[in-house]
């Protein structure tokens, strides 16, 4: 992947690729590593605004490289997965362009190039992954062409992961448009006319994101469903967010360690992004550097997830003991709240007398898989 100078000015394209990179290295070598294949589908390619001659700035080859470099570091360890990736591009200029590079870049990596709509190419990417577990991402320029019915199938698949860019900015945009055809769209995007409230909640941005994740997961039947924020290079507005959802417990801890990760790093982009800004308005180059710590805001909004993070474990708790490897995906599924919290609220609440964590060894004083939790009240079955 190119660094954040390819993508000055859309430095909420160099955030999102930077969590893709990452968590497809994860999934990719998790499901290789136990499973004889693995495809990968983007659904929505282009390429489009790259900077980079090679495309090293585009989804395309970052997906094949990390693929490729998945590919090898299981070789190294006698597993020899089939890896399969499925590009999905209407535009006739764009998938020639995407032509070329796979032809260049695909590697060791089996390569499929699917021209027109990804509603349209939906039955022909069913067939082509059949049973085998697929991770797909789909990441459009706006928010049509991916309607909550047309996904059904994708969704509800047994065998397979997605991430889906929910373009909060535009879609805020045409919330307010009260035409039948926009309205009807809508309908088609959310599967739902919930939205339609929505309109005038107080927290529009955490009501619309929600009611997203609610049915992606009730439309595939998944476990588990959450989602992480970009936020606009120069403002302190949400760009988009990126809503995964998956049936492995393992997915939802992997996605928060990506987040960990990325969200730390969108704040040094920001703050950089934000004084090269200051610094082109006033002609004046600025002294010292942006601090290497979370901001004010991020402090804030963390302190108030933790909040929401310590009251799920307690009502989780109150329906009786609960399995520490149970326990974790289920909390997990809340934005920015991370494992050490988890670990933190449970500590905490233990010092306090609110919880027992039995299961430790003499010498432990961490919670791990093995452990059960429960009220520091009464006996009750733990949970299967």
């Amino acid at each position: 992947m190119k660094p954040v100078e390819y993508y000055k000015g859309r430095e909420q394209t160099y955030l999102k690729h930077s969590f893709l990179e990452r968590y497809l290295e994860t999934v990719a070598y998790h499901i290789g590593y136990s499973h004889q294949k693995f495809w990968y589908v983007d659904c929505f390619s282009g390429p489009w605004r790259a900077e980079d001659e090679e495309l090293g700035d585009t989804s395309i080859r970052i997906a094949l490289d990390r693929l490729n470099s998945v590919r090898k570091g299981l070789a190294q360890n006698q597993r020899y997965p089939a890896i399969g990736a499925i590009f999905v591009e209407k535009s006739p200029a764009a998938f020639t362009k995407l032509q070329q590079v796979l032809q260049e870049h695909s590697g060791e990596i089996r390569t499929t190039a699917l021209p027109g709509t990804f509603e349209r190419n939906i039955g022909p990417i069913i067939d082509l992954i059949g049973s085998t577990f697929a991770f797909f991402f789909v990441d459009p320029t706006g928010w049509t062409g991916f309607a909550m019915d047309s996904l059904r199938p994708i969704l509800q698949r047994d065998e397979g992961e997605v991430m889906i860019n929910f373009m909060y900015d535009p879609i805020n945009r045409f919330l307010s448009f009260m035409s039948p055809s926009n309205e009807k769209s809508l309908d088609r995007f959310f599967g739902t006319p919930r939205w339609r409230p929505i309109r005038d909640a107080p927290d529009r941005e955490s009501a619309l994101v929600n009611l997203y994740v609610d049915q992606v997961r009730t439309t595939g039947g998944f476990r588990y469903a959450t989602f992480t924020r970009v936020l606009k290079p120069l403002q302190d507005r949400a760009y988009f967010y990126l809503v995964y959802a998956t049936r492995n417990p393992k997915g939802i801890e992997e996605f928060r360690k990506v987040e960990k990760k990325v969200v730390m790093e969108q704040e040094s982009v920001r703050k950089k992004a934000q004084r090269e800004y200051r610094e082109e308005k006033s002609y004046q180059f600025e002294l010292g550097f942006e601090s290497n710590g979370p901001s004010r805001g991020l402090q804030n909004e963390r302190e108030q997830q933790l909040q929401k993070g310590d009251a799920k474990v307690m009502a989780l708790l109150e329906e009786g003991p609960i399995r520490y490897e149970q326990l974790r995906p289920l909390v997990l599924e809340l934005f920015l709240v991370w494992e050490s919290d988890l670990k933190e609220i449970l500590l905490r609440g233990q010092r306090s007398g609110r919880f027992l964590i039995q299961g430790l060894g003499p010498r432990e004083r961490t919670p791990k898989p093995g452990c059960t939790v429960r009220l520091n009240a009464g006996e009750t079955r733990v949970a299967e």
